[in-house]
């Protein structure tokens, strides 16, 4: 009886280290959603990480050998719902999947730590951290050369796409596409156009100033 006791004593012990582990990790990389302000931040990547080790630890306290894989695949499952309540559409844009993406990669980290593989646990926050912080100066960078917007410009009285199109040279942006049409008592241009987000600031005021533009959106 000692010895079962002592073995119980040390499995225990050994899945509480696991479950604040997996607290600690969920924090960790929840504290960057958090600081954005995005829906799933500090508390929610904490709990889905301590919920993936905890399912992770009971996958195979229940003693089923051939089918353990059952209860990982039940938690990628459930953490595809959670993700999936965190993706937004607005208009043409879509937010959340960066935060959806971060549940499925606290699930991951959990599950490893469940498992007891601690040092592969700490190297997937590592690079999850990288990701997020350092990767998304890189991204602003890209965003900042490439933006593309889908210009609704709608003419007073004659078509002044040629002086839009002239515009747009002198601006250094791609022109991607044009389309001219007339609705009712209006001349409607739309136009498809990127480059840099300084030179499309530059053109939005430029629309703005002219008298021969009705209305304008993007």
């Amino acid at each position: 009886m000692g010895a079962i006791e002592h073995l119980n004593h040390q499995l225990y012990g050994n899945e509480v280290i696991k479950i604040f582990a997996s607290i600690l990790m969920g924090c960790i990389l929840g504290m960057e959603r958090e600081i954005r302000g995005k829906p799933a931040g500090f508390r929610t990547l904490a709990l889905i990480c301590f919920g993936s080790t905890v399912f992770t630890i009971c996958s195979y306290l229940l003693g089923v050998q051939d089918n353990r894989d059952r209860v990982a695949a039940n938690i990628i499952t459930g953490v595809g719902f959670l993700g999936a309540g965190v993706i937004f559409r607005n208009n043409n844009s879509v937010s959340g999947i960066t935060t959806a993406a971060s549940i499925w990669i606290a699930a991951a980290i959990g599950m490893l730590v469940g498992l007891g593989e601690f040092g592969l646990a700490g190297i997937s926050l590592g690079v999850a951290l990288f990701i997020l912080y350092i990767l998304d100066f890189f991204q602003l960078w890209i965003d900042d050369r490439f933006q593309h917007r889908d210009y609704r410009i709608i003419f007073k009285d004659s078509d002044k796409s040629s002086v839009l199109r002239h515009k747009t040279k002198d601006l250094k942006l791609n022109v991607n596409g044009t389309k001219v049409s007339r609705q009712g008592g209006e001349i409607v241009f739309e136009i498809s156009v990127s480059g840099k987000e300084s030179r499309i600031v530059k053109f939005n005021h430029w629309l703005l100033e002219q008298d021969f533009v009705v209305s304008f959106e993007w």
